[in-house]
């Protein structure tokens, strides 16, 4: 495994809480690698430290011991300003209940991502059509959150997770409040996301999952009980080059501002 493959690489994570008669561990002594391209499904018993784990992956908590590098940059060495970017751009989060705002439109919901990554208006919209497109929620893009079923929001969350093109993508139980043919469509919507190359870790409490994934984590108590991989790191999906993805945006963002999209249109 080449240097340049690796995205995540921790050593030695331990999260306490408490102090004396009341100190506990979430994580104790953790390590972990992750590849380009790599879908992880990690399980194990509530409490074992799986939430966390994704929580600190994700920039939404700290250790309070060890290193964590992402892309080879020790995170512990950057400001919050500057973790707050790398979250915005880098990693996509995908919750158990979904998480959007509720007096927020689908599309509204979306693009909150890009307004804290500070892409301007237009591209946000640009970007998030696109990204509904695919969900094939374009129609449902003025809808309210109540208005659409579990799998919808789902769904709608997903998008927003993908919405920047993040490097990481980190789902808690995604299909925990699902019924099991909702369950199945966000799946092969995963596997399809996994299959241009992304890097996903998904907790999961389902067994049944864990034929999507390439590589099964077993926690207990705070720590890596059994790895297995089930592809071999050569046969891992490459990733899609985003930027041509982005550049087709910014090209569109451009023609949108100097008028030139319209005069395509009077062509036709």
């Amino acid at each position: 495994m080449s240097p340049q493959d690796v995205i995540i690489d921790m050593k030695g994570i331990t999260k306490r809480y408490g102090f004396g008669d009341t100190e506990s561990y979430a994580l104790r002594d953790f390590d972990l690698t992750v590849k380009r391209g790599e879908f992880i499904m990690i399980m194990g018993p509530s409490g074992c430290g799986k939430t966390t784990l994704l929580n600190i992956i994700g920039l939404l908590d700290k250790p309070s011991l060890g290193a964590y590098f992402l892309n080879g940059k020790e995170v512990g060495r950057m400001t919050e300003q500057r973790k707050a970017k790398v979250r915005a751009k880098k990693i996509g989060v995908i919750f158990q209940d979904f998480n959007l705002i509720s007096h927020l439109s689908v599309l509204d919901n979306v693009v909150l991502p890009m307004t804290y990554a500070g892409f301007t208006k237009t591209h946000r919209e640009l970007q998030a059509d696109k990204v509904l497109e695919k969900f094939h929620l374009q129609e449902k893009e003025y809808y309210m959150p109540y208005q659409l079923s579990g799998g919808q929001q789902q769904r709608v969350a997903i998008a927003r997770s993908l919405v920047t093109n993040p490097e990481i993508i980190l789902a808690d139980e995604p299909t925990g409040n699902l019924d099991s043919r909702s369950s199945r469509i966000v799946m092969e919507e995963l596997k399809e996301i996994h299959s241009e190359g992304n890097t996903i870790i998904m907790v999961t409490h389902n067994p049944a999952l864990t034929v999507y994934a390439t590589r099964v984590i077993n926690m207990l108590d705070g720590q890596i009980d059994t790895d297995i991989k089930t592809v071999e790191d050569d046969d891992l999906p490459q990733p899609v080059k985003i930027h041509f993805r982005q550049r087709n945006v910014l090209k569109e963002v451009k023609e949108a501002l100097s008028g030139k999209g319209e005069e395509k249109e009077e062509k036709k």
